[in-house]
């Protein structure tokens, strides 16, 4: 109990010092401790990676260096020199100036440096790489099928090939592979690649077609392929709207109807019973189209189809009977 009593008092008595001692010093004369001061601020130093290894100032190990630029004007451009200098001479230019000795080409004699602050440098460099890149030709884009291919996934990938001839600069390679047996069908491969052509013709097209060369070409496997590139193919475009319903030759045809002097009355009346007949077919063949583009026949091939065609024929005959009796 007695030693518990001595250990008490020790720690008063402890304690009493302890603030006689704070209670005699001012709020002035109070200094802190040296962990309670804010650490120095250190400078900041570019690692390897981000100099790209370049070497600047006391790095440098040579006597005489050729100046090839230096920074000024308001935005720090480098400007282009070709000044030989001691490098003391070269890095006290710099240090009054403010800019660093950087080493461009070591191996050049003298090396080549440029007087320039090191961050902007870098960062003019990071820049020009960026835009290098952007100008940079894209890989070609590949799209491999099958002449058996069904409409869903053909115009999946023609969706895929808009999406990436929005860049003027891609090229797109579609492929129909044949292996084995299927080298026999080489006819409907080409028949389809002619139907890709018609169906992306409007945002893309194949070099070279208007020199007459064949869209279609062959590798040392036998596949057929062709390559698009960004842009409208206007002849094709131009023959499919031909193709798709022969608008022009009829609007010219009825303009020279229009044109043509009225005939006397009584060849108007003989007449009339064969410009109905002509009318009616015209009618017709416009209801026929539209039933089968409704069908899901292709617009570029509708004259192709054995009714259209038949029309066409009592068309021409109606015509020419109008022109005999007129």
């Amino acid at each position: 109990m007695q030693r518990r009593l001595g250990r008490c008092g020790i720690c008063i008595w402890i304690f009493s010092l302890i603030l006689l001692r704070l209670s005699g010093l001012s709020g002035h004369d109070f200094v802190p401790s040296r962990d309670l001061r804010p650490a120095p601020r250190q400078r900041v130093r570019l690692n390897a990676a981000e100099r790209k290894e370049y070497k600047i100032n006391q790095e440098i190990r040579a006597n005489e260096v050729r100046v090839v630029g230096i920074s000024g004007g308001e935005y720090g451009q480098i400007e282009d020199t070709n000044e030989i200098m001691s490098f003391n001479a070269a890095l006290e230019k710099a240090e009054n100036m403010g800019l660093d000795v950087i080493l461009i080409n070591e191996d050049q004699d003298p090396p080549l440096v440029k007087i320039a602050s090191i961050g902007k440098y870098l960062y003019q460099e990071s820049k020009k790489k960026k835009e290098q890149g952007k100008n940079k030709q894209p890989k070609m884009k590949e799209v491999k099928i099958s002449y058996t291919i069904g409409d869903h996934d053909l115009f999946t990938r023609i969706r895929a090939i808009e999406q990436w001839v929005e860049n003027p600069r891609q090229q797109v390679k579609v492929q129909v592979v044949l292996k084995g047996r299927s080298r026999m069908f080489e006819n409907q491969a080409r028949q389809l690649l002619e139907r890709i052509r018609r169906e992306v013709a409007a945002f893309a097209k194949v070099p070279g077609v208007e020199k007459n060369i064949d869209p279609i070409n062959k590798d040392g496997r036998g596949d057929l392929f062709i390559l698009l590139g960004s842009g409208p193919d206007r002849s094709l475009l131009k023959k499919i709207i031909e193709e798709a319903g022969g608008k022009k030759a009829l609007q010219q045809d009825a303009d020279k109807d229009e044109v043509e002097e009225p005939a006397p009355e009584k060849e108007v009346r003989s007449s009339a019973k064969e410009a109905d007949e002509v009318k009616r077919i015209e009618e017709e063949i416009k209801e026929m189209r539209k039933e089968l583009i409704d069908c899901g026949v292709n617009p570029g091939k509708v004259n192709e189809e054995p009714e259209i065609q038949d029309l066409y024929k009592d068309l021409q005959k109606a015509k020419a009977a109008a022109k005999v009796r007129s």
